[in-house]
């Protein structure tokens, strides 16, 4: 295996967080090469220990980390080729730091705040680091799938990103149940959302823009609503999108306006209510009922994804469709929503220790896999179960 440019016998990666995600990618490391080896860093034993009978492999190393502990964060990466974040959004970017002034190279399925990930790019090549960010489902994929339709137009007009995991079968309340972090979907839920519209970043308020959309057979009636999810495609498609780049949640029908209403009686609010002789903060109250009566538990998830983008190639309109229906794999126990995040950040890291990417830098999905390693990158995640049908109309 080649990492650093040179060749080693094995892969020494660590993955930061040993949630659904994290478990899924620790695992799929494992069993993609029997050269590498895992160290999963959380700060729950009792994840840690969920890990050790999920995976059951020698080389799974499990350690306790407090990753918001700065001399933690920064010893955990000492004697691995490649870190993998699988953390919450609010750690994702000290872990980025921390990956840097580690020289190690670094894979995050987050991919907030791009600008302040960019300004790392001249220290990364120095370094003979590489940097992607935001490679999951949603940045991610999508991502990719914008990035290969503008790398194969003369000229890219509009891009549109459908993208949502959700329960199989919709329950009241919100027709959802929460298939990741209850903190981030309800950050989502309330920042305002910046699109490009003409080519310009604009703002539009989240929950708005609800149209309906059908995935038949399967999922015929569904709705979809704006979010703010393009992170890096907003700086890296500016110039090139020339019209409309925007990115719509997809749920079950019913669940946009059942969240609206919760916010305009005040829940999401992190303003202190007075109740009798205490203090309540109504979005902290709302996340904890959210995560003891609305995880997806034993149910089974499904992801739903089309990216459309349209423009001209040859003189001619062109619209590329790209789509993907993934479901649950009771197989192997794996959420559709974790594995549709952690292959594509898994497969990244592989391609990373192995040379097939060679560019160095602080990088996204967009940056890396629109030319020539779109089909082995797409190959793999076939290889994975995980398939997204390309159409060209």
């Amino acid at each position: 295996m080649k990492i650093f440019g040179e060749e080693r016998t094995m892969g020494r990666f660590l993955v930061l967080g040993a949630g659904k995600m994290g478990l899924v990618l620790a695992k799929d490391l494992i069993e993609s090469d029997s050269r590498n080896i895992v160290t999963l860093a959380d700060i729950s034993p009792t994840q840690l220990k969920k890990a050790e009978r999920f995976i059951k492999n020698k080389r799974l190393k499990t350690l306790p980390v407090d990753i918001e502990d700065k001399r933690q964060r920064e010893e955990i990466f000492g004697g691995h080729d490649l870190a993998l974040s699988a953390l919450l959004h609010k750690h994702s970017l000290p872990a980025f730091e921390a990956a840097v002034g580690q020289c190690v190279h670094f894979i995050d399925v987050v991919g907030e705040k791009p600008l302040e990930r960019l300004g790392y790019d001249d220290e990364a090549k120095k370094k003979r680091i590489t940097l992607i960010s935001g490679l999951g489902l949603s940045p991610g994929i999508t991502n990719v799938c914008v990035g290969r339709a503008v790398h194969l137009l003369d000229e890219a007009e509009k891009a549109v990103i459908y993208v949502g995991g959700n329960p199989v079968h919709p329950k009241p309340p919100l027709n959802y149940r929460f298939v990741y972090a209850v903190e981030s979907v309800l950050n989502f839920y309330q920042r305002k959302v910046l699109i490009l519209k003409k080519g310009r970043i604009k703002t539009v308020q989240p929950l708005s823009g609800i149209e309906p959309i059908s995935f038949a057979p399967s999922f015929p009636e569904m709705e979809c609503f704006y979010t703010d999810g393009l992170n890096s495609l907003l700086y890296t498609m500016k110039g090139k999108i020339k019209d409309e780049l925007s990115e719509k949640t997809v749920r079950h029908k019913g669940h946009a306006r059942g969240f609206k209403t919760l916010k305009e009686c005040g829940l999401l609010s992190r303003r202190p209510v007075r109740i009798g002789e205490d203090k309540v903060i109504p979005r902290e109250v709302l996340e904890a009922l959210f995560s003891s009566r609305m995880r997806l538990g034993k149910e089974k998830d499904m992801t739903l994804l089309r990216v459309i983008v349209s423009g001209k190639k040859s003189g001619k309109p062109v619209a590329h469709v790209f789509e993907m229906i993934d479901f649950f794999d009771s197989k192997r126990n794996y959420a559709s929503m974790a594995k549709t995040t952690s292959f594509p950040a898994s497969i990244a890291a592989q391609m990373i220790a192995s040379g097939r990417i060679s560019k160095r830098g602080s990088l996204f999905p967009e940056d890396v896999f629109h030319d020539k390693l779109y089909e082995p990158f797409m190959e793999e995640l076939k290889k994975r179960g995980v398939i997204v049908n390309h159409k060209i109309l």
